[in-house]
């Protein structure tokens, strides 16, 4: 045996919902053996070949591969696993396009720390076993279609893995160059590795020694109905795609457990709140305003303030009485002087003539 599959599950997050991809795939591949698995798009074959290839991690199930249990290895075994013992082909090839058809094929060499001319030495003879042995130095812009999926097939089986996983092989291609790629197939069958293929069209799936189908995430029985698997999902993947709910509600009574009969909630006595006053606040007293008069009249008298309280009859001993300011005196009033003038000066002089003669009578 190669490899099984036991109730894989997978389950994609996109936020805070859960895409069930997967709903427990089940499936069991001999040494040797050439597989094809046929789905139409979001079926879930690529998420099943990637999960085969140890590209990615099921949610839940387990993936045994010659013996070992992959959810239990490390990421550094699970790169070596990937390195020595899968080869891919993909749809879209995935060559470096700066370098060379020989050096696109020693790539995998130099990961694996094979020195350089050994590399290129290997890289040759897989180019020459897929046809390719004069186009070494071409770079992929200079090969057709068929050419550059050659090259990426000759990429995959230079390690010798012992299982090569083909994503759509010929799904680029045209008829004639897809004929080419499952003879190189078929002769790699031939010689002892072991194929698992995805692929939509049936012509290229007759090429397989066994068909399976996959639709909404399970696989399909010789009756055309889905296999659902005996096990149970896990509870946070129970809505398995593809699972009628009959089903489902069939699985969770059964594997549910009795659960005791729950004693009758005592009600919890309300407490009644007391509805709160309102708080208003507090009145000012009203002042009245004074509006302009256009005419020019005069404003209007202001309110006379609110008459002070008596003050209380036990005052305290200690509080001095008021200071009673003393009376301001008035300055005297002063005669106003007269304005000193001419006329004022020649009748000052008149007057003290006259007064000295009267003077000098009286003395006589």
């Amino acid at each position: 045996m190669m490899l099984e599959l036991r109730d894989i599950y997978k389950t994609y997050l996109q936020g805070r919902m859960e895409v069930p991809v997967l709903g427990g795939i089940s499936l069991t591949v001999s040494e040797g053996e050439y597989l094809a698995i046929m789905g139409p798009s979001g079926s879930g074959k690529t998420t099943l070949m990637n999960i085969i290839g140890c590209l990615d991690s099921a949610t839940s199930g387990e993936y045994i591969l010659e013996g070992e249990d992959i959810a239990a290895v490390s990421e550094k075994r699970m790169s070596e696993v990937r390195l020595h013992s899968i080869g891919f082909v993909f749809q879209s090839f995935y060559l470096l396009s700066r370098q060379s058809a020989l050096e696109n094929v020693a790539l995998p060499l130099l990961y694996a720390g094979v020195r350089r001319k050994e590399r290129n030495e290997i890289a040759r003879r897989a180019l020459e076993r897929v046809g390719l042995g004069d186009r070494t130095d071409f770079k992929p812009t200079q090969l057709s279609g068929g050419q550059c999926q050659r090259v990426a097939i000759a990429r995959a089986i230079v390690n010798s893995p012992k299982i090569l996983l083909a994503d759509e092989p010929t799904g680029a291609l045209d008829t004639r160059s897809g004929e080419q790629i499952m003879e190189i197939f078929q002769s790699l069958n031939d010689e002892g590795v072991t194929i698992v293929m995805i692929t939509h069209e049936p012509e290229i799936a007759a090429h397989a020694k066994r068909t399976l189908h996959i639709r909404d995430g399970l696989l399909m029985g010789p009756d055309g109905r889905p296999i659902v698997p005996k096990k149970a999902p896990p509870v946070r993947e129970a809505a398995a795609v593809g699972q009628p709910p009959a089903q489902k509600e069939a699985h969770s009574k059964k594997d549910a457990p009795e659960e005791p009969a729950k004693e009758a909630a005592i009600p919890k006595p309300q407490t009644v709140k007391k509805p709160r006053l309102p708080i208003s606040p507090p009145k000012l007293p009203h002042m009245p305003r004074r509006h302009k008069d256009p005419e020019g009249s005069k404003p209007e008298p202001a309110a006379k303030a609110p008459e002070a309280s008596p003050a209380p009859i036990n005052e305290p001993k200690n509080v001095e009485p008021p200071k009673q300011e003393p009376p301001k005196m008035e300055p005297p009033k002063r005669e106003p002087r007269e304005e000193i003038s001419g006329k004022s000066i020649i009748a000052s002089l008149e007057r003290m003539a006259a007064a000295g003669k009267e003077g000098a009578e009286d003395e006589k």
